[in-house]
């Protein structure tokens, strides 16, 4: 049977030239890690999940891109925030933040300024992102979820809580009034 017009092969010229230039190299993950293939793999990712655009997104790709360990991030941070010495609880709203679990409403912008200029970007990039992951909390109605259910107590307990906040009965310090109190602050 002849082939038909759409389903031609190849001239022979072509599949030689094909077959003598195009190696099959064996794939290397760590290739594969630094290669622009996979920020455009965690691109779409990310859009699939409702995540683009949003601090869950942009704030470890920034951290990463400015080559920071979150650990001398969250330093930096406190230093400059004038709060050293507390950066265990930086450390905590900050690993909120790039969870997507903190209110972007309540980080000041002092936090946003500090943290714009240690990734190299600007207060509105990250107030942008911050908005959009408001926006992203809310899935779109053909979205399905497979589970609704609570996960049980024990499990909630290892989950830890949806943000930090001061201690019952312990007044906020300059720490909560930078992430939790408001753009203002």
């Amino acid at each position: 049977m002849p082939a038909s017009p759409s389903r031609r092969s190849a001239p022979p010229s072509v599949e030689k030239f094909s077959s003598e230039t195009v190696s099959q190299r064996p794939y290397d993950a760590a290739a594969f890690e630094s290669s622009p293939a996979r920020a455009l793999v965690d691109d779409l990712a990310e859009a699939l999940e409702l995540e683009a655009g949003t601090w869950k997104a942009v704030l470890p790709r920034l951290r990463d891109a400015a080559r920071l360990r979150r650990s001398e991030l969250v330093h930096r941070l406190a230093v400059q925030l004038g709060v050293g010495g507390r950066e265990d609880k930086v450390a905590r709203y900050y690993h909120e933040m790039e969870q997507g679990r903190l209110d972007p409403e309540g980080v000041s912008e002092r936090v946003l300024a500090v943290l714009g200029e240690l990734l190299g970007t600007s207060v509105e990039r990250l107030r942008e992102a911050g908005a959009a992951m408001r926006v992203a909390e809310e899935p779109p109605a053909a979205v399905t979820f497979a589970r609704a259910a609570e996960p049980a107590q024990e499990h909630r307990e290892l989950m830890g809580s949806e943000a930090p906040s001061p201690a019952a009965g312990e007044a906020p310090d300059e720490v909560d009034r930078l992430f939790i109190g408001g753009a203002e602050t």
